[in-house]
């Protein structure tokens, strides 16, 4: 049995980039960049004003107030024809370029209109490049903006927009198959009988796999027969990732571990030292698939997979960083860990004054999913601690979850 960092070692060394396609900027948000983008344009692409007012000339109003003519109007989005001579100003729009003979503007609100608007009062004076953006000055033609490995955010998909990329390259999103196993397992719309369950598991996954940016597949419920997985796996086998839960531990039907040997896959991992989440098997096939073989309780699936299988994710989509973001949060009361394992459990963090707080919740076993939803978080507890005292700082997982709620 290894140790969870061992694991998510071993899983990242075996990992590799996806390709590199070529998708439309529309489609790109969630990914990450595999090309660096380059400004066609300088940005901007003349000195701008950042503000409503008057372009002036600094040295014109450097003894304000003082009156100036009004020769024009520069609204955005168009191009001044006018050069401005001494003693006299324009009035401008936020976003429109300066005209010749200006170096600042003077915003609307230390101004005053005279003579039905043919003149100006400047009430204060300003210096040069004030409320102006000079030309080039966020970026300069030729500039990479945006190097390889940028997660593209909705701020960068303008950038992107504002450089011309209709079409940018990102590391190719995985092909997730997801197969649930057991004859004990039912679909959702079944009203299960008595010894059975239904298959959540599943459903979590993909959703997982889709907030991950991955494409999930779903493929049905195997049953506890060598013929019958055997063919699920085969299928499961086909895709970038393949998921399959439940069939892993010790039992005399638990035959997933048996028939991924079966196919002949290569075997990297079949036990972590990890709370919920012991059974674990990792593996690769020959067309260089990887493999997870998860436990059949629903959190422990899910935990497995924001330990281990988002980080490989993240890694096949050109991620920088492949973990969920860790936290030190304050614990709020006592936590008991005798499992002997790293334990991860279910809890609500949030921010108050200036610290993180973390609560675990008092959860029934690795199958309360009642319990699991109502969680952002995982509180860590080291495998050599086997108590956690209120008040002390401690390691928090955020979950995605934990961003949107």
């Amino acid at each position: 049995m290894i140790t969870v960092r061992q694991a998510l070692e071993i899983a990242l060394q075996q990992t590799a980039r996806l390709p590199i396609e070529e998708i439309s900027l529309l489609e790109s948000a969630g990914r990450v960049l595999a090309e660096d983008v380059i400004s066609d344009v300088d940005m901007p692409p003349f000195p701008r004003s950042t503000m409503d007012g008057y372009a002036v000339s600094s040295e014109d109003v450097r003894s304000a107030p003082v009156r100036l003519q009004v020769v024009g109007m520069i609204p955005a989005g168009s191009y001044p024809n006018f050069s401005l001579q001494p003693m006299q100003a324009a009035k401008i729009m936020t976003g429109a370029p300066l005209p010749s003979g200006a170096d600042a503007v003077q915003m609307v609100e230390k101004t005053r209109s005279l003579d039905e608007e043919s003149s100006v009062a400047i009430l204060e004076g300003v210096k040069s490049g004030h409320n102006v953006s000079p030309l080039g000055s966020e970026a300069r033609q030729g500039e990479v903006v945006l190097p390889m490995g940028t997660f593209i955010s909705p701020a960068v998909i303008g950038l992107l927009a504002a450089v011309g990329k209709n079409t940018v390259a990102v590391y190719r999103a995985p092909s997730v198959g997801i197969l649930a196993t057991g004859d004990e397992l039912v679909d959702i719309a079944v009203r299960p009988a008595l010894g059975q369950i239904r298959n959540s598991n599943s459903f979590t996954l993909y959703a997982q796999v889709k907030q991950a940016a991955g494409k999930p597949h779903l493929l049905g419920i195997a049953k506890d027969t060598k013929a019958n997985l055997r063919q699920s796996i085969a299928e499961g086998l086909q895709y970038d990732l393949f998921l399959a839960t439940g069939g892993v531990s010790m039992g005399d039907l638990d035959l997933v571990e048996k028939m991924f040997a079966e196919f002949g896959l290569e075997i990297f991992f079949e036990k972590i030292a990890m709370k919920p989440g012991k059974p674990v098997v990792m593996a690769r096939s020959a067309q260089d698939g990887l493999i997870f073989g998860l436990p059949g309780n629903p959190v422990s699936a899910a935990t497995v997979f924001e330990v281990l299988v988002r980080p490989v994710m993240r890694k096949m989509m050109g991620f920088p960083v492949y973990q969920n973001q860790m936290a030190l949060a304050t614990l709020t009361e006592p936590f008991t860990n005798r499992s002997g394992r790293e334990n991860y459990a279910p809890s609500v963090t949030w921010y108050e004054e200036k610290r993180f707080m973390v609560r675990p919740l008092k959860s029934k076993g690795s199958g309360d999913v009642v319990t699991y939803a109502k969680s952002n978080s995982y509180l860590i507890c080291p495998i050599d601690r086997t108590e956690l005292s209120p008040n002390e700082n401690v390691v928090v997982m955020l979950r995605p979850d934990f961003f949107y709620c």
